[in-house]
């Protein structure tokens, strides 16, 4: 398919979802002019600084009481049971330590990255639940650009998580544009190198997206080489009769972490299992093309 009928059907299946005309006139308003939704702005006033690693550590253990509480097996998160548990009056009380927080105190690129990664994934959920989405995140097409969480003296929306901070302000894929100036103080927040993986564990709220996970600094490497395994051997086959490569759209509209096509062949090699491993191989060497999977941005629910 040409890359611009499938940007037209992409940029369709996004603007169907509008709530309302007011929503989608906001997709095409910059995302700097935007009012930005900070859901962690009650944050209590007694609170001392925290160190980054405590934060960090905080994040860890809500992740672990989303998984036992709303997250099911196949990573998919009950938002109806969560809205009225415990365990969401906890979200929001971690949310609210990050206030307090100095994330520049995070030294090492492992953990910076999932911090990070944590940070996106609660903030995702968060979003939904202080959105009122119900069926779609993109019933608000501006949502990865206004909700946001404040962490110590910086706030941050998914987008600039994503493509400033782990990206390292590489240009955002819709728009092509890089979110932070030169001068930007949250580029001391970016880790010193883009790991592709990221893209096997960020979770914006979408049937396509990863399963819900969260990591550890000390075990990421395994926790990231586990969730792209699992990435590929879920997401990728070899269609031999149709001589084509089928794998998600993000390995487009990421491809320059990957290390472009070349790069991209590389991480599905070093990802796949065995069996797959063979048939890309094949598939490699005979040129077929990448077909990608068409965008679901059904709700994760």
């Amino acid at each position: 398919m040409a890359d611009w009928i499938r940007n037209l059907r992409d940029a369709g299946d996004i603007l169907r979802r509008a709530k309302n005309p007011a929503e989608l006139a906001k997709a095409l308003v910059p995302n700097a002019w935007l009012a930005r939704k900070v859901l962690n702005l009650d944050a209590p006033r007694s609170e001392g600084p925290i160190a980054a690693s405590d934060a960090a550590e905080a994040l860890r253990k809500l992740g672990n009481a989303l998984k036992v509480e709303v997250i099911g097996e196949d990573g998919r998160v009950d938002y109806e049971k969560l809205q009225a548990s415990e365990t969401f009056a906890e979200l929001e009380r971690t949310s609210q330590l990050l206030h307090h927080v100095d994330p520049e105190q995070l030294t090492t690129d492992d953990a910076r990255i999932a911090f990070w990664i944590n940070v996106y994934n609660v903030l995702a959920i968060h979003g939904v639940l202080a959105t009122g989405v119900r069926e779609s995140v993109m019933e608000i097409p501006s949502f990865f650009g206004v909700v946001a969480y404040r962490v110590g003296d910086f706030v941050v929306t998914l987008d600039e998580i994503e493509n400033g901070i782990l990206r390292r302000n590489a240009p955002h894929p819709a728009t092509k544009a890089r979110l932070f100036d030169d001068d930007d103080p949250r580029l001391a927040l970016c880790p010193d190198h883009v790991d592709a993986r990221i893209h096997a564990a960020l979770v914006c709220a979408s049937t396509s997206c990863p399963p819900v996970a969260f990591y550890e600094a000390g075990r990421l490497d395994d926790q990231l080489d586990l969730a792209a395994d699992n990435y590929v051997a879920t997401d990728v086959r070899v269609d031999h009769e149709a001589r084509a490569v089928r794998l998600p759209i993000t390995f487009r509209y990421y491809e320059s972490d990957f290390g472009r096509h070349a790069g991209v062949q590389l991480f599905l090699l070093n990802h796949a299992t065995e069996e797959q491993k063979k048939s890309l191989q094949a598939a490699f060497d005979a040129d077929y093309p990448f077909d990608y999977h068409r965008y679901d941005w059904s709700l994760n629910s």
